[in-house]
């Protein structure tokens, strides 16, 4: 794979088709849109492969690729953007062919009532569940929350992040709640919000951090939305048009779009520093016991 640098193009340009191609047939799942193209990264089921980061010098790193194949009963972690515009034969491939049997939607009601409602899709048996896992206050706009994001380094993102972690845990309950339970079994889920990669890869940053994988592979991760995002580039700077041309945020908002690797180091730091990490976010935060917690390690690690 080319470097990593190459994922830090702006939302406002185009990647080169020949490497979002070549990527997407390597890291990522593409999920048949009338219109565009649904991609779905693997959070978990599969190993990642590829170039690696500078680790973070803060903790020891684990050894690499610690995940068992896919040959284990366990079922897959998928994450992506909105599903709204999902094809039939997409639906067919979530439910049988990736073996998905929960979606959790983590966008707000604002949102799904502007952009579609997962429930609209009616995809035979697979559970939808709508929890938001971000609160915007009321006088907050796009425009305020967007221009947090200039001039601070990673330190907009760790904050937004950070504010994910505590308005977002009942939804992530749920989520740590399937693996828990419904994992091991073969069953799968799809985790999304509306872009992809903020709420949903701060669960997906929860689950790899439990499950033993390296900072590297978490940033890598995140990294990664930025190829998976880019069939639907057009559409996102078009949806948030007016605050990338205003001179007052531009500059922020396109930074707010993006997915550098570094703001995910930033985030894993500070999930350390003041969480105690993955496992004890579930067990402080979201009420896990330590016997849930070893469960859910397990069936992540197959060490089961």
């Amino acid at each position: 794979m080319a470097h990593l640098s190459v994922l830090e193009t702006s939302v406002l340009e185009p990647l080169e088709p020949a490497f979002v191609e070549k990527t997407l047939a390597v890291s990522i799942k593409k999920i048949d849109l009338p219109r565009n193209v649904l991609c779905v990264l693997t959070v978990f089921g599969y190993p990642v492969q590829g170039a690696s980061l500078l680790p973070n010098p803060r903790r020891p790193q684990r050894p690499e690729h610690p995940l068992p194949p896919t040959t284990s009963k366990r079922g897959l972690i998928l994450r992506s953007g909105e599903t709204n515009h999902i094809s039939t034969l997409g639906k067919t491939k979530l439910s049988q062919e990736l073996g998905v049997t929960k979606i959790f939607d983590l966008r707000s009601d604002k949102e799904r009532a502007k952009f579609g409602s997962d429930p609209a899709l009616n995809i035979p048996n697979v559970e939808v569940i709508c929890v938001p896992a971000r609160t915007v206050e009321p006088k907050e706009d796009l425009k305020t929350i967007f221009g947090r994001f200039g001039g601070n380094g990673d330190q907009g993102f760790v904050d937004a992040y950070r504010a994910i972690l505590e308005q977002g845990q009942k939804a992530f309950r749920g989520i740590f709640e399937f693996v828990r339970d419904e994992l091991h079994s073969g069953n799968g889920c799809l985790i999304h919000c509306s872009l992809g990669k903020d709420r949903t890869a701060i669960a997906a940053m929860l689950i790899l951090e439990l499950a033993g994988v390296t900072d590297e592979e978490i940033m890598r991760d995140y990294a990664l939305t930025r190829v998976g995002a880019e069939p639907m580039r057009e559409v996102t700077v078009a949806r948030f048009a007016e605050l990338l041309q205003d001179p007052d945020v531009a500059e922020s908002a396109a930074n707010a779009l993006g997915c550098r690797p570094s703001a995910m180091r930033a985030t894993i730091a500070m999930l350390h520093e003041e969480y105690g990490g993955a496992a004890g976010y579930l067990k402080n935060n979201l009420g896990f016991s330590g016997g849930d917690v070893g469960r859910m390690v397990e069936t992540l690690t197959g060490r089961a």
